[in-house]
């Protein structure tokens, strides 16, 4: 059984990322069975960088845990669930103590994806063997990072789902129908206005019938223009816009999606 068919009845994710006129835009759809969908901001503090997170799983103390996010540099990056077979590992790596505060940290101190990948390189990721990572920065490469691995590319598109590149071919990857979408898409076409974006997440999300799982979250970030777009559970005819710099202004704070729209009868 490939690992492919095995995440295509699982929890799933997908995202994409396209680099035009300057520009870099992120599209990330969160698939959950969750009813708690979460985006919260972080000012700086004493670190580098404030951020916004969206996620819909509490991780107790640590808050919720982050599945997409920017950085005031522009920095971006997407959590898909995914599974790599287990190795060896370097035992003078550090260990990762907590998924939740790692990758909070890594928004909070980072503005390219060669300094994250400087940054995970230091780390035992094996804690993650159920994920697979991209981040993107505003000059449109992006780095996948996996349990084992880490990549960087500068393709101006690029589609992401739910396998590690580094273990899946091409031929098995167009199995999943969420990544397949999202290239054929941006194959015919390239754009950069919201509509367009919109259109790709919406090729791209999933309803599957078992208490209505499916895309609970689509979220489209400009790293340029720090703009974030949200959409909830899969209705792509309302959406809620913030500007990351002036809801960091505002100090700490936290939003439930499902408040910020609408009532939405499929999620009901």
């Amino acid at each position: 059984m490939s690992l492919v068919f095995q995440l295509e009845s699982s929890h799933a994710c997908s995202m994409y990322k396209l680099t035009l006129h300057g520009k870099t835009y992120v599209g990330c759809n969160e698939d959950a069975w969750r009813t708690t969908p979460r985006i919260w901001f972080e000012s700086k503090g004493s670190a580098t960088y404030g951020a916004a997170f969206t996620g819909s799983r509490f991780d107790g103390s640590h808050g919720f845990a982050p599945q997409s996010g920017m950085n005031e540099a522009g920095l971006s990056f997407s959590r898909l669930a995914s599974f790599t077979p287990p190795r060896k590992t370097d035992s003078r790596l550090k260990p990762i103590l907590n998924q939740t505060e790692f990758l909070k940290q890594i928004l909070h101190s980072c503005q390219t994806v060669e300094e994250v990948e400087s940054f995970v390189r230091q780390f035992d990721r094996s804690t993650f063997m159920e994920d697979v990572f991209i981040y993107i920065d505003k000059s449109g490469k992006f780095l996948v990072v996996e349990p084992y691995s880490t990549k960087i590319g500068s393709q101006s598109t690029y589609v992401l789902s739910n396998f590690c590149p580094s273990i899946t071919s091409p031929k098995e990857a167009l199995k999943l129908n969420r990544y397949r979408k999202g290239i054929e898409l941006l194959k015919l076409k390239q754009d950069t206005t919201l509509l367009f974006l919109r259109s790709v997440s919406d090729s791209m999300h999933v309803c599957r019938p078992k208490i209505g799982d499916g895309t609970l979250l689509t979220s489209i970030w400009n790293l340029n223009d720090g703009k974030i777009h949200l959409y909830f559970y899969h209705d792509y005819r309302r959406n809620k816009t913030f500007d990351l710099r002036q809801e960091l202004k505002k100090g700490d704070h936290l939003l439930s999606i499902e408040s910020l729209f609408s009532k939405n009868a499929e999620f009901e």
